[in-house]
């Protein structure tokens, strides 16, 4: 009967706050969206379901993280959070219903009701105020955080941190083994149960632990911090199979969040006074606004005042320790919820040495943390308020929560055309939905994937591959040549549409793909290839540029530049960049150092070397950067008798049978190779020469127009030289065109004296310092 009643309250709380989803939990959604993180996080669950029910052993052996998205990649589950143990716990009800949307729908209203429960239960044993219980119990279920990411479940699962606050009270205070071994259970649920908060919910379990010992004058005791160990012990043990995963594809892919990347997702201090737009008490009344979900931080006037007046009343009476440690939390939170932009020294520290920092993308969720230490603290002020006065005060805190949702989207169908008619047929191969989704467009192909469990090109996730760009402008254009070329050899076997292609006509060559079904919900295509087809595919030509001139460099040759960065008015030093030739034949190796002042938002010591023939086609481009805590390497090894660039995070690996190949225009450089290659081209005024490049994967077409002698400044004195204005062209252009020249010396050498690239970050120059022949 203690925990019926909050049960009973806090269930009533969630329906009447995601109202009308508990009329509709087959028809509606529990989010105010639908393509994007709702359906990204509709298909992780739905994933991990069908591998509990249909392969559980895939749990234990990791391959349940091989999921079906960004074919051919590996890992893909890793990519954002996994909700595997949500997973686990929904599988009877997905077993029984076979309703993804309604085991989503449950998920979402019983994290609400699981985390006010665990908040009642810490303040229970911990304040010993049943009425301050359900005050940090509304204020943690339900408060404003939750409602701004209503549309990320995965940021609902805040049920195991007070748990392992109350754990950790007993470690500090107590002898029982069995408290130790539930802390270290508990730490370790939280963190699986969400990558972002095992990292929030350690740094807060560090400083709070911390400060209670403190508190309690045993912060030297050998035999608490031998309990304390033993819990880390276990939780890190419990951890390690999933941390192993996530480390292993960050490294493989080089995934991870720069500071500059990270402040755009910051908190700014006025985020604490804005609510998401659902709020009853105040942004339907117009008094505080809506900022966007990383932005509505906003905890409460009431839970404020609460809080200040428990933690005076608690360091006065019986509470010093609780008052300090989670006066402690709330200023952790607060403070790297800030970002880089607020304490820089502390926020970049943690960046570079706490693993799975630098993988947070949005620093505004450390807010989560002041929820926390307020939602106890003012149960500590409820505590200490007179009996008549107690019950009005959560009424309050509740009155301030209360939100109801402005709308919430129509659930994604269970069974489409397209899906089912994928599902029955019996030949196997991966799928290509198009036009494949560069962003949150892509989740409506990978909500139907549940349905046929095929691999498919099309991906959305917290993280993405280097090669999917690249990969979805091309197979975007298909039936192209270059299309083909992509899907062939990713060993694609069916193309969905959501028109029919132009037929071909009856003059016209056989092509390699072959309509399956024309249905409402897109026409499906199945690619048969015949060996006459893939000769005539690969025989194609596009442009030719003339061959390499006369070889202007020899190996041993470096060329030292000093980059400068202008914009609103300021011209300041960026960086470092050096451009030597080794052979043999040539081997060319860019170098590239950001100045001390950029390192503050974008810290960056990378490699980039192209190995090429005597012609100066590249055979191998390799890629080490170094970008704060993030590592990235990456292979590309350029076939050119079968137009394709093979990619990895090795050389061995890219030439691998799995590795990732794209296709490559005939004749086309890297962008490293492409500018020894304009050194070796005569300076004629007037003269065009087109070029394919392939940079990265990416196929386009670079137009360098020669247009005769201009005088610059360089090294303190003013010369002459060749200017070249470089036009880039491309299949699709859905980003701000670059416009840039170089200019060359004006001698037999013809090495690059300035380069000028305007964009939208603003005005690079770059401009030789030093040069040895």
């Amino acid at each position: 009967m203690r925990w019926l009643r909050p049960l009973v309250v806090y269930l009533a709380a969630a329906v009447v706050m995601t109202w009308p989803l508990a009329l509709h939990p087959r028809m509606l959604l529990g989010a105010p969206i639908g393509p994007g993180d709702p359906y990204l996080n509709l298909w992780i669950l739905g994933w991990g379901m069908q591998a509990v029910l249909s392969n559980p052993a895939s749990l234990f052996d990791g391959t349940v993280f091989n999921a079906n998205i960004f074919f051919p990649a590996k890992g893909t589950l890793a990519y954002s959070d996994h909700l595997l143990l949500q997973s686990v716990v929904l599988s009877p009800l997905y077993a029984i219903t076979h309703d993804v949307v309604l085991c989503y729908n449950v998920l979402l209203i019983a994290s609400l009701v699981a985390s006010a429960l665990a908040m009642q239960a810490l303040v229970r044993i911990v304040v010993d105020s049943e009425p301050g219980a359900y005050a940090a119990g509304f204020a943690w279920g339900f408060g404003s955080y939750r409602f701004a990411h209503l549309i990320h479940l995965q940021l609902q699962s805040l049920y195991f941190l007070p748990l392992t606050f109350l754990f950790l009270h007993r470690v500090i205070a107590g002898r029982r083994r069995r408290d130790v071994v539930l802390l270290g259970v508990m730490a370790a649920l939280q963190a699986i149960s969400s990558i972002y908060y095992g990292v929030i919910g350690g740094l807060a379990l560090i400083v709070g632990g911390l400060a209670l010992a403190i508190g309690v004058g045993r912060w030297r005791n050998l035999a608490v911090l031998r309990r304390l160990s033993v819990a880390a012990v276990i939780a890190g043990v419990l951890v390690l199979p999933v941390a192993i995963v996530y480390s292993r594809v960050a490294q493989r892919e080089g995934f991870g969040r720069n500071l500059y990347e990270a402040a755009q997702n910051a908190a700014a201090i006025s985020s604490y006074i804005h609510v998401p737009p659902g709020n009853v008490a105040y942004a339907r009344r117009g008094v505080l606004h809506a900022q966007g979900p990383e932005r509505e931080l906003f905890p409460g006037f009431i839970l404020m005042a609460l809080a200040a007046f428990g933690a005076w009343t608690g360091w006065r009476r019986d509470a010093k320790a609780t008052v300090l440690a989670m006066a402690a939390i709330c200023v952790v939170g607060f403070v790297l919820s800030l970002g880089p932009d607020g304490a820089r020294t502390i926020y970049a520290a943690l960046h570079r040495f706490v693993f799975g920092f630098a993988a947070i993308r949005a620093p505004a969720r450390f807010a989560v943390l002041v929820l926390f230490g307020l939602s106890v603290l003012a149960a500590l002020g409820v505590r200490a308020l007179p009996r008549r006065d107690a019950l009005p005060a959560v009424a309050a805190v509740l009155i301030e929560c209360l939100y109801v949702p402005q709308a919430l989207t129509i659930a994604p169908p269970l069974q489409t055309n397209v899906g089912q008619w994928l599902a029955h047929e019996p030949a196997q191969g991966p799928v290509a939905v198009l036009p494949i989704g560069l962003d949150a467009d892509a989740t409506p192909a990978m909500v139907q994937s549940l349905e046929h469990r095929r691999p498919i090109v099309n991906g959305y996730s917290g993280q993405r591959p280097d090669f999917y760009r690249p990969l979805a402008e091309t197979i975007n254009t298909f039936p192209s040549r270059e299309s083909l070329i992509a899907l062939h050899d990713l060993r694609v076997r069916f193309v969905v549409t959501r028109e029919p292609i132009a037929p071909i006509e009856p003059n016209e060559p056989i092509e390699p793909y072959v309509e399956r079904a024309r249905l409402a919900g897109g026409t499906i295509y199945q690619l048969v290839w015949t060996e006459e087809l893939e000769s005539r595919l690969g025989a194609t030509a596009t442009i030719v540029p003339p061959p390499a001139g006369v070889i202007p460099f020899k190996i041993g040759e470096l060329a030292e530049y000093k980059v400068a960065w202008g914009g609103a008015g300021v011209n300041l030093s960026a960086g470092d960049i050096s451009i030597a030739v080794e052979g043999p034949p040539y081997r060319f190796v860019v170098k590239a150092t950001t100045a001390p002042w950029v390192a503050r938002f974008f810290e960056a010591r990378d490699v980039f070397t192209t190995q090429t023939d005597g012609m100066l086609f590249p055979r191998l481009h390799e890629r080490d950067q170094n970008e704060g805590s993030r590592h990235v390497m990456r292979a590309f090894i350029y076939d050119r008798e079968a137009h394709v660039v093979r990619s990895g995070p090795t050389v061995d690996e890219a030439r691998a049978s799995g590795a990732v190949t794209l296709p490559m225009l005939p004749q086309a450089r890297d962008a490293i190779a492409a500018l020894f290659y304009a050194r070796t081209l005569p300076p004629t005024p007037g003269t065009r020469v087109k070029l394919p490049i392939n940079e990265a994967g990416r196929n386009l077409v670079v137009e360098l127009a020669f247009d005769g002698l201009e005088r610059i400044p360089v090294q303190g004195r003013t010369v002459d030289a060749i200017r070249v204005t470089p036009t880039m062209q491309r299949r699709i252009e859905d980003r701000q065109a670059i416009v840039s020249t170089v200019w060359l010396s004006n001698d037999e050498h013809r090495v690059p004296l300035a380069l000028d690239v305007a964009a939208g970050f603003g005005q690079v120059h770059v401009e030789l310092a030093t040069y040895h022949p």
